[in-house]
């Protein structure tokens, strides 16, 4: 929970309660308000001035805070033309609480600046070292602002600061390490944006600089317009004030036995919420193996605290690893950590690793100043199956004299199928005369079978006569063959004369000559084939045909 204190209207208004109410009403106000002590910060709301600002002069007019450079003061008894609440050079806007507020140049570039502006407030004491407190701050862009910027950030020092002596160019700018800073870009003209965190003091820090410490290379910034930023924002109500919390600390990091585990891990009580690295949302956890571990301790509406510890283990981890598989007639070695005092295995040995060539579950026991420690490996022995592959006898693709694709399958399920095809299913269709061979590679080797197909033997034959009709059967004389090429046929007729040569593979003579009807008769043919089983050595077949009409 977080209560706002700041504002010294606040203070006047419980002191009139108390007159009014006395004790239990004050009880009643106070209770809900007791997460964070009293604001620090004097005049944090800008109220407490020495001078109405009439020329918005900041260091002259307002008490206990300090400025650099572009830094403006508003209040509602200044003019409504330059330094009024809420009305004022830069618009209309009311003030957090109260009558007034500031106005800090954060970001100004025209191409050769890199101008900035820092308001510098003081604590009532010094922070406590080792404390925790939470930081807050309202923020709000003015009404004609070209663009927005993420960086309107807070410095918590033991000092004032200052600009460098020596300033390069018109380069007002203090790069300074940030304790608080902003998580979005603030672009709201309307509404006051809050601000906060949680700071751990180193202690003595009397003094909070706010404005922006990054340079315009790493500002976060957005553009309304199209020309460069010259960005004031409005700030109020600044508050730094005791968390009452403890600062998470899990200690520095450790090296333990694994049998005290489960480690016991513990942040802070109080705070609203916890996330740690391994999921847990409470404020205390176990940690049951090594590695790093974070926690976050948040402070609803203020901000978080965050540290981390790596657990190591004193000893080297027992872990022979995952069961195995050799292949029969190998060897593995079994290896364990070194560091152990102590080995001893299952089959007798005592050294640090053993080499095994049987299957079994090996188990090892070590010792060291931990304790004992164990662990197991099976190593499984694998052989090569025999005889699992059958693609059968060797078989042919002639069916009633012709070639007929075959189906060639494996006759059982293998872990893959390679073909010396380059087929990769389970079956595969051939239709040429050949070798076929089917190998399945497995972890240990391969087993493979083959086949041999052969085709028809070659043939041919010739008709003894044809009748060329135009009926649509027996109209040309033609042969038929398996297996075989026809290089070349001749036709001859009775005088011994030639009247039809072709050399197509399967020449087709329909009874004509010089594109006119032969007569019915006797005719001779000559033909010349080969086939590739005999590899195409050239034959010749005599015979006669009978020509029919």
């Amino acid at each position: 929970m977080y209560c706002y204190y700041g504002s010294t209207w606040f203070t006047y208004f419980v002191i009139f309660l108390v007159l009014k109410t006395k004790t239990l009403l004050l009880f009643l106000i106070i209770l809900p308000c007791m997460g964070f002590s009293q604001n620090l910060v004097k005049n944090p709301s800008f109220e407490e001035y020495k001078y109405c600002p009439l020329d918005l002069d900041f260091d002259n007019n307002v008490k206990d805070w300090h400025s650099l450079a572009s830094v403006y003061y508003y209040n509602s008894c200044g003019p409504s033309y330059s330094s009024g609440v809420p009305k004022n050079r830069w618009g209309n806007q009311s003030a957090h609480s109260g009558n007034a507020y500031s106005a800090v140049l954060v970001y100004y570039y025209d191409y050769s600046e890199d101008g900035r502006g820092y308001i510098e407030g003081e604590f009532s004491e010094p922070l406590k070292k080792d404390s925790l407190y939470c930081v807050s701050y309202y923020v709000n862009l003015i009404d004609m602002a070209d663009g927005a910027i993420k960086n309107v950030d807070a410095f918590i020092s033991d000092t004032l600061v200052h600009y460098p002596p020596i300033i390069y160019g018109n380069k007002y700018l203090l790069e300074l390490p940030a304790q608080i800073r902003s998580q979005q870009i603030i672009d709201d003209s309307i509404n006051w944006t809050r601000i906060s965190g949680l700071y751990k003091a180193h202690g003595g820090e009397k003094y909070i600089t706010i404005g922006n410490f990054t340079s315009r290379e790493n500002t976060i910034k957005i553009h309304f317009n199209f020309h460069e930023l010259n960005l004031p924002y409005f700030i109020d109500d600044v508050s730094v004030s005791g968390a009452g919390l403890t600062s998470p600390d899990l200690g520095n990091d450790t090296v333990i036995c694994r049998s005290a585990l489960p480690f016991r891990l513990s942040a802070p009580p109080g705070y609203d919420s916890y996330q740690w690295s391994n999921g847990a949302i409470t404020s205390e956890t176990n940690a049951y193996n090594q590695g790093k571990y974070w926690v976050k301790c948040i402070v609803k509406g203020c901000g978080e605290q965050y540290a981390e510890k790596t657990i190591s283990f004193d000893t080297p981890v027992l872990e022979l690893g995952k069961d195995t598989i050799i292949c029969e007639g190998e060897t593995i070695s079994l290896t364990s950590q070194a560091g152990f005092t102590k080995y001893w295995w299952s089959n007798g040995d005592t050294t640090q690793n053993i080499t095994v060539s049987k299957k079994g579950v090996y188990s090892l026991q070590t010792l060291d100043h931990c304790g004992l420690h164990t662990d197991n490996i099976r190593v499984s022995v694998d052989t090569i199956p025999t005889g699992i592959i059958n693609l059968g006898n060797d078989t042919t693709l002639c069916l009633n004299s012709t070639d007929t694709p075959v189906v060639l399958t494996a006759n059982t399920p293998l872990p893959n199928y390679i073909w010396n095809t380059g087929e990769t299913t389970r079956q595969i269709t051939v239709n040429e005369r050949g070798y076929y061979k089917l190998q399945s590679n497995f972890r240990c080797g391969a087993i493979s079978d083959s086949i041999f197909v052969e085709e028809c033997p070659p043939l041919i034959f010739f008709p003894n006569a044809f009748t060329p009709d135009n009926n649509g059967t027996n109209d040309v004389f033609r042969a038929v063959v398996v297996n075989t090429r026809v290089d070349l046929m001749i036709i001859y007729n009775r005088w011994g004369q030639k009247i039809y040569e072709s050399t197509d593979p399967l020449p087709e003579w329909n009874g004509t000559f010089n594109n006119e009807d032969s007569p019915q008769g006797l005719y001779a043919y000559l033909v010349y084939y080969s086939d590739a089983k005999s590899g195409y050595k050239q034959k010749q077949k005599r015979g006669t045909v009978m020509l029919l009409r």
